[in-house]
Order: structure tokens, then sequence, then C-alpha cells
């Protein structure tokens, strides 16, 4: 099956998106500071191009014909997927809030909040790594 344009699209764009977050949380934990301009600019991205590919999705999935047929046999899964993408996404911009203003202060967020960092970081692998195999399976 030929994946969509936006499909591989969002798919590669991921792991650029991925690398700027790894890079302003990892500047932040070694006390560089916080770069928000690259932060604001991911959060657009992420939010124009990603959420409105998994609402595209979502639309596209609950109009066709599977939607009143059997439903697709990994769709708990892409519901997780899209749950946990859009839960990152909101972590990306509280934390990102709130590095801002830790920053402003002279304070360090996320070396001030190991926990929060390393869960933050493993939840958005978890995301992204789920997300590219949902792609493989559909369309490799």
């Amino acid at each position: 099956m030929n994946a969509p344009f936006f499909s591989t699209f969002s798919a590669i764009a991921e792991f650029f998106v991925t690398a700027g977050v790894f890079y302003i949380v990892l500047r932040s934990w070694s006390r560089k500071g916080f770069a928000w301009q690259l932060a604001a600019a991911l959060i657009i991205f992420e939010f124009s191009v990603n959420m409105m590919y998994m609402i595209f999705r979502m639309r596209e999935v609950s109009a066709g014909e599977q939607a009143a047929s059997t439903p697709h046999p990994l769709a708990p899964f892409m519901a997780a997927h899209g749950m946990l993408s859009l839960l990152v996404f909101l972590l990306l911009v509280v934390y990102s809030y709130l590095a801002f203003v830790a920053h402003k202060r002279g304070a360090h967020f996320f070396r001030d909040h190991p926990g929060i960092t390393w869960s933050f970081l493993g939840l958005w692998i978890l995301s992204v790594g789920s997300g590219w195999a949902l792609y493989a399976i559909n369309y490799l």
C-alpha cells in the first residue's frame, strides 16, 4: 500500500522534531539556557502539522466505510498512540512554559526536575516509536 504524502511527511518530520525536543531539554539540563525560540517553533510546527495530521486521519477513518464495518484490528493501539501523542504535545507546551519562566529567574527547569525530564523524554520516544510502528505496519 502506498503511504499518503501527509503521512510520510509527518513521519519524517517527527525525527527532526524529536531532535529539537532533545536539544532544548538537554541544553537546559546542561545549564546552557533554555532555547525558547526553538521550543516555540517546535510547538507551532507540532500543532499546525502533526496535530492537524492526527485530526485529519481520525476524521478520515471515522467517515470511511471501515467505521461502519469491522474495526481495524489495531484500533486500540492507534487510539492509544493518538492519546499519547496528544499528552506529550501538551506536556511539551506546559514544560516549555515552565522552563521559560525558570530560565528568566536564572533556574534550569529540566535540571531541577530530573524525574519529570526523563519521564517526558521517555514518553516522547514511546509516542514517536509507536507512530513509526503504525506507519511501518500500515505502509511498509
